[in-house]
C-alpha cells in the first residue's frame, strides 16, 4: 500500500485548511450547518466530474472573493493564476465584498452571471456546475421537509427556479456530459414540478415557460411602479 502514488498534493490539503479558516464563522443560509460543508461538497463534485486538482482547489475557494474578503491576486499568490481565474469566474459580484457591506441587487448579479456563462472557459464551468448542483440539491432536500424554506432566499422559489433553469440550460450545451449539471437538472425538474411552484403558476402555463419569463415579469413590474 505504501508504494501507491498520492492522488492529491499538499497544495490541496493547504487549500482545504485555508478555506476552513476563511469561512470558519459562516453558516449555510438559514441553517446551523458550517459553510465549509458546501465547499467540501463542491470540491468533491468537481473531482467526480473529471476535474483536476487545480479545479478541485478552486471548488474549495470558489466563494473566497465573494464572501471571504479575498481577491484574485491573493488567491493567485497561493495557488497560481489558473485557480485564481476559476474562482473569479465563479464569483457573481463585481469584486470583493467587504464584511458587512451590501452586495449589488440579486437580479443584477444573477442576470450578469447567467450571461457570462456563454463565454467562460470550460474549466471554470465545471466548478460552476458543481457549485450550483450542490446548492440546488440542498434547496430541494430542504423544501421536501419544509416548503416554507424557499422564504430564506430573496427571490423566493420564482426567481430561484429561473436562475437555476437558465444555468442548467447554458451548461447543457457548453458542458455536455457533466455529472454535476445532470444533478442540477434533476433538482431543477423537482423544483418546477413541486406544489410550491405550481401554486404561483397561472393555469394553462407550463412550469418551464413560466420560469423562462421571470425576467420579463420583473421588468414589467418595475415599469408599473410609481415614480
Amino acid at each position: 500500500m505504501t508504494n501507491l502514488p498520492h492522488l492529491h498534493s499538499p497544495r490541496y490539503i493547504d487549500a482545504l485548511l485555508w478555506a476552513a479558516q476563511l469561512h470558519s464563522r459562516q453558516r449555510r443560509k438559514g441553517k446551523p450547518v458550517p459553510y465549509i460543508s458546501h465547499l467540501i461538497a463542491v470540491s468533491g463534485l468537481v473531482w467526480e466530474d473529471g476535474g483536476d486538482e487545480e479545479q478541485a482547489i478552486a471548488g474549495l475557494l470558489h466563494d473566497a472573493i465573494e464572501d471571504a474578503d479575498q481577491d484574485e491576486a491573493s488567491i493567485a499568490g497561493r495557488y497560481g493564476t489558473r485557480v485564481a481565474r476559476i474562482v473569479a469566474d465563479c464569483t457573481d459580484t463585481a469584486g470583493p465584498v467587504a464584511p458587512g457591506a451590501k452586495k449589488e441587487p440579486w437580479i443584477v448579479r444573477k442576470t450578469r452571471y447567467v450571461a457570462s456563462l456563454e463565454h467562460k472557459p470550460l474549466d471554470s464551468l465545471l466548478v460552476t456546475a458543481a457549485d450550483k448542483a450542490h446548492n440546488a440539491r440542498d434547496m430541494v432536500l430542504d423544501a421536501r421537509r419544509d416548503s416554507g424554506s424557499w422564504e430564506r432566499f430573496n427571490p423566493g422559489i420564482d426567481g430561484t427556479a429561473w436562475y437555476l433553469l437558465r444555468i442548467h440550460q447554458t451548461l447543457s450545451h457548453r458542458l455536455p456530459g457533466s455529472r454535476s449539471n445532470e444533478l442540477l437538472g434533476e433538482a431543477v425538474n423537482e423544483i418546477l414540478r413541486s406544489p410550491a411552484y405550481e401554486r404561483i403558476i397561472p393555469r394553462g402555463i407550463s412550469p418551464v415557460v413560466w420560469a423562462t419569463g421571470y425576467l420579463e415579469r420583473q421588468e414589467q413590474g418595475s415599469e408599473q411602479m410609481p415614480l
